[in-house]
């Protein structure tokens, strides 16, 4: 069934908890290990985002927005964005005309952040749903995270990347837990030490596969997509949607 995000009234940010056991991650971004291919690679792994209910969304193939848990399994590591760094971009006609940014974001409060969360995910939902191809080296699930934090204009970004989600997470994620960790590293630390003991050749290898994978992610990111333009797009096909939150007027959906 279709998960519906619902909005909340203004509340302290403190009300949205994290519950693991439940997998609730409240206005996160959240990742969890790909079979094998984490265990060769542990910094590569599957991203989604989470609305203010704590519900997941990620995307899975072509056309298709996964809710209400990672594709891939139980969440590893999760990110807290702070409701004070969206700004109100879904309003403007043209996604380049950011320069009002850094003005909208400092006076953000937590329940209209919240809310623009939750406009910015559901927007970019609908566009992925009705127009995405799915690339695993390309258009993936890291880009239509970054695509829901450049709609809502996170931090005054609309360029937002897998590149840049890819590092944040690494730097700034959380662990669930310690086994969570263990699952991730684990098998990657006792593999290496035996390669680095016995086949030190084999090591040399896997690093060159993991340099040419994170240069070509990079290259697509910065020079093949082309975010602002797909925010242009999505927000010229949230102008004849109707019953959607008011961000600026703080109205509720029906």
């Amino acid at each position: 069934p279709r998960h519906s995000m619902r909005s909340r009234s203004a509340s302290p940010v403190s009300g949205w908890e994290v519950d693991v056991k439940r997998q609730s991650f409240p206005l996160c971004v959240v990742w969890c290990p790909i079979p094998v291919i984490t265990h060769l690679f542990p910094v590569i792994g599957h991203l989604g985002i989470c609305d203010s209910d704590g519900c997941v969304f990620d995307f899975l193939g072509p056309r298709f927005i996964h809710r209400g848990s990672l594709g891939f399994g139980d969440v590893a590591r999760f990110w807290r964005l702070d409701p004070k760094q969206w700004v109100s971009m879904v309003h403007l006609g043209d996604a380049e005309k950011n320069s009002s940014s850094s003005s909208s974001a400092s006076t953000t409060t937590d329940s209209s952040g919240i809310a623009l969360h939750d406009l910015a995910l559901r927007r970019s939902i609908r566009f992925f749903e009705q127009h995405e191809n799915y690339n695993l080296f390309g258009n993936n699930c890291h880009q239509f995270v970054a695509h829901a934090m450049n709609v809502g204009g996170f931090g005054g970004k609309v360029d937002w990347n897998m590149v840049h989600l890819a590092v944040l997470v690494l730097v700034k994620g959380q662990w669930t837990s310690g086994w969570a960790f263990l699952k991730t590293w684990g098998l990657f630390i006792v593999v290496a030490t035996v390669l680095i003991v016995f086949q030190w050749q084999i090591v040399i290898g896997f690093l060159a596969a993991f340099v040419a994978l994170a240069a070509w992610f990079a290259y697509y990111s910065f020079r093949i997509a082309n975010p602002t333009r797909k925010v242009f797009q999505t927000l010229n096909v949230a102008v004849g949607s109707t019953r959607e939150m008011d961000v600026t007027g703080g109205e509720g959906r029906t």
